[in-house]
């Protein structure tokens, strides 16, 4: 017949210990491994900032430093997010452009998941997996709908959700959106030269001339211009550029009639 001993204290407390070891031995590991991990996805954000054209191309080695760490939208996603200077302003390889002798501080933000790289953007202007302007779209909700008067064949601004309107003519346009704005930011030199796109809704007295689309081309000089029933609409100005003021975008405009009826 089997007999069972009840283990002494001095055993259960070696027991105890010992489990309480294990736990802590398990929680240390969990800790280290994810701290590794982290560490590995830092070094990787900051070795691809470093490898990126802008950085390579002027950015000072000894500026980057993090300045923030966060998680993502997803249990292996994080972000970091990084300060550097570089030795002129713009983005991407400005070989061959001029430049401004001019130190520029940037913040780069670089997006991890799974070990890899899926999303890099340098002061919210330049995407750096793209290595093109972010293009940015704003809504008439951000303007204004106070009405403004305004003259054939002389320049008036229009910003962005109002309504200009031609007196007599019975004509009236309308600032509806900024479908795109990829532009270069003012006095910054870019690889890739961006565009902006605007809508605009037309009408004549009682008669709507639909919903029309202009383009400014930062390699085009004088705007862009199109004939509308018998109105020629040119776009001279889309103001503010990116990277610059956060004021509403107001366009520049000057209509012309191409017959008298």
């Amino acid at each position: 017949m089997l007999h069972y001993r009840e283990p002494s204290k001095s055993v259960k407390r070696v027991v105890a210990g010992l489990a309480v070891f294990i736990m802590a031995l398990l929680a240390l590991a969990a800790c280290s491994s994810q701290g590794g991990d982290d560490e590995v996805d830092r070094r990787l954000a900051e070795s691809f900032l470093r490898n990126s054209p802008t950085f390579r191309f002027d950015g000072l080695p000894d500026s980057v430093e993090l300045m923030k760490r966060a998680d993502g939208d997803c249990e292996t996603c994080v972000v970091y997010t990084f300060g550097f200077d570089s030795s002129h302003p713009g983005y991407g390889d400005r070989t061959d452009l001029p430049l401004a002798s001019v130190v520029t501080a940037h913040e780069a933000v670089v997006s991890i998941e799974d070990g890899l790289v899926t999303a890099a953007q340098i002061d919210n202007i330049w995407d750096v997996i793209t290595q093109s302007p972010i293009a940015r779209t704003v809504t008439a909700e951000e303007g204004t709908s106070t009405p403004v008067t305004a003259l054939l064949d002389s320049p008036f601004e229009l910003n962005i959700g109002q309504e200009a309107v031609f007196g007599d003519e019975g004509l009236k346009i309308t600032f509806v959106d900024v479908s795109e704005d990829s532009r270069c930011p003012a006095a910054t030199n870019c690889v890739v030269s961006g565009l902006a796109k605007i809508r605009v809704d037309v009408v004549a007295g009682e008669r709507p001339l639909g919903m029309h689309e202009f383009v400014l081309d930062q390699r085009t000089v004088g705007g862009s211009a199109r004939g509308i029933g018998q109105y020629v609409f040119s776009m001279r100005e889309l103001n503010p550029y990116p990277g610059t003021a956060t004021a509403p975008y107001a366009a520049i405009f000057v209509v012309s009639k191409v017959f008298a009826v």
